[in-house]
This record gives C-alpha cells, structure tokens and sequence, in this order.
C-alpha cells in the first residue's frame, strides 16, 4: 500500500517524510535491475568487462543520473508532491554552510595522512571527472538517497542516532570497501553527512561537506 503521510514543514531535522520503506525499496530494485543490465550488456559484449569494473566518466555520468532521475520520479509519481525540499534540499543556516566544508576537509585531510603513511596512492582523476563527479553529480546522487530519503524515514522508526548508523553503515556498503581501513572511513564520513544533515534540517550541508571531502581527498592523493 502506498504511503499516505503529511510534511508539514520539511526544513525541520528529519521530519516526518511523506514516503516510506516500500519506495525505497522500488528505487533499489531499479538500482539492481540497472546493475543486472550493465552486467547483461558486458556478457553480450556490448560493454568491456573493463568498463563494468573500472567505468569511464562518460558510462559513470550515465549511471548516476539516471539514478537521481529515477530517485526523484519514484517519489514524485507515486506521490504527486514536491520532492526537493522534503527530502532536504534547502540552503542551511549560515553556521552550517561554513562548518560542512571546513568539517569535510578536515576528514579527507586525516584519511589522506593515513594514506601516506601506509604509502596507498590513486591513480590520477581526470579534471572534468573529478569535478562534475567528486563535486555534483556525487554528491547530489548519495546524499539525496541516504541523508534525504533514507534517514528521515528511519528516524521516524528507531530514532535520529540509529538511523545515522544504519544510514552510514549503507553507504559503507553500497561503496564496496575492500579494506576495514575502507569500511571505517566511509562509515565515519557517513556518520559525520548525517549529523549535519540531522543538526541543519538540510540535506544541502551534507552535500557540501561531502564534496569538500571528495575533492580534498582526490586532490591530496593524486
């Protein structure tokens, strides 16, 4: 049955979404079809093995807007409502836009530390890549899901702290660590996006702090 709920006011920390578990659920499914279809697509040679392991920009650009297309149709036709501003995006109080990206640095400044120190290296990130990925369609894609839509409907259920757990320990998962290194870091930057999403009402600072934190990282690292 599809969810019939109220946001009076969607600038409030985590209040109450007008959607629930089963879209969440609906845009997973087109998240595994879509994965299933690229794989399809490798077997039939219409893509390279190496593309579906390490895509090239123009195939990444593809995949992550049609996911945030697909985020905001999912809610916007089986709802009919406004979807940017209950899922958060809204600009931040003024504390909030200096502290996201001073705090994102900070984080990719510690992880580039530990990646010198263990002598880990990035291949290079082409300019364009780095920007419109690291910096926009990134962002926009991760924090329009988990913070935006995500969190608030698990707030409601287990309250604000556990649902900033679950929500970073997703977003861990979903980036596929292949080191605990990995796993901490991606579930402490999703802790930190969610505390600011929480803190701010905005899903807007979560962005900004994650885009300070990609393009820092990238940077120091390349």
């Amino acid at each position: 049955m599809r969810a019939n709920r109220s946001n009076p006011n969607p600038d409030r920390p985590c209040a109450k979404p007008y959607w629930g578990y089963e879209d969440i659920g609906v845009f997973f499914l087109i998240l595994v079809s879509l994965t299933s279809v690229l794989r399809l697509s490798a077997h039939f040679d219409l893509l390279s093995q190496s593309n579906i392991t390490n895509p090239a920009a123009g195939l990444q650009f593809a995949v992550v807007t049609f996911l945030t297309v697909a985020l905001y149709l999912v809610l916007k036709i089986r709802h009919h409502q406004p979807v940017m501003r209950p899922l958060g995006w809204v600009w931040p109080r003024w504390q909030y836009t200096v502290a996201s990206p001073l705090v994102g640095i900070l984080l990719a400044t510690g992880v580039s530390l530990y990646l010198r120190i263990h002598d880990h290296s990035t291949p290079p990130i082409p300019t364009i890549e780095l920007l419109v990925l690291g910096a926009i369609l990134g962002p926009i894609l991760e924090e329009s899901l988990f913070r935006g839509c995500i969190l608030p409907v698990l707030a409601q259920t287990i309250g604000n702290v556990m649902a900033i757990l679950i929500t970073a320990s997703l977003f861990a998962l979903l980036h596929g660590p292949a080191s605990l290194a990995q796993w901490v870091s991606f579930t402490a930057t999703g802790v930190a996006y969610g505390s600011i999403r929480v803190a701010s009402g905005s899903t807007s600072a979560a962005a900004l702090m994650h885009a300070a934190y990609n393009l820092t990282l990238i940077i120091s690292v390349t």
